[in-house]
């Protein structure tokens, strides 16, 4: 079992269950592979809002672009990863675009 570094047990028993099902199947089925499901919880507890942040380090952003040495926003937000046992958080960078774009604006 190959382990994933900075993640949590729970995300490598899930990533390993994702592997191990995906090898054993493919001789009988040649579905495609599926990445493990994720959900992001915005409004839970040790959640924030975007705030601005200046971008000294290069981040990725939440639309795939890099910002380095500009103005972006971030937020603290939880990842569930699998079957919803399992949470990590996570923290978001975005442009003031990609912010605007969200489907999720309350």
């Amino acid at each position: 079992m190959k382990i994933v570094w900075g993640r949590s047990i729970g995300f490598n028993i899930e990533l390993y269950k994702a592997r191990m099902s995906f090898n054993g199947m493919s001789k009988f089925s040649p579905s495609p592979f599926k990445l493990m499901e994720q959900t992001i919880i915005t409004d839970g507890a040790d959640c924030y809002p975007w705030h601005e942040y200046f971008a000294i380090l290069p981040r990725k952003t939440i639309g795939g672009k890099r910002v380095f040495w500009e103005r972006a926003y971030r937020r603290k937000v939880w990842v569930v990863w699998g079957t919803g046992f399992h949470m990590e958080p996570e923290v978001q960078y975005a442009n003031l675009f990609e912010i605007l774009s969200m489907k999720e604006i309350v």
